[in-house]
């Protein structure tokens, strides 16, 4: 079984294949400039990760919630549907590295 970096690892991953296959409409978000700025912030939180580094997960949570960037970006750039999935399991992820060590 994977471990819930691994996936999120694995779900980051998806998600810069996708950034970089075409290009990507940026104009309803205010957060990337360019999309370099975009592939370079994915590629720095899927580095840490790598590293088991978890100081940016916080932050990455916001840019996979539904009025995040990555949701606006998905959404004017036709892949809203993945998008949708892999946020969705994004969340599930996030929320078993968060919970409490004594399970309450």
């Amino acid at each position: 079984m994977e471990s819930p970096e691994a996936e999120i690892l694995r779900i980051l991953d998806r998600v810069l294949a996708v950034v970089r296959a075409a290009p990507q409409d940026l104009s309803w978000q205010a957060r990337y400039s360019d999309e370099q700025e975009l592939i370079d912030d994915l590629s720095d939180y899927a580095g840490r990760l790598r590293l088991h580094d978890l100081s940016r997960l916080d932050e990455l949570r916001f840019e996979f919630a539904p009025t995040g960037s990555l949701c606006e970006i998905a959404a004017s750039s036709g892949w809203l549907d993945l998008y949708t999935v892999l946020g969705n399991r994004f969340d599930e992820l996030y929320a078993q590295l968060r919970k409490p060590a004594d399970g309450a």
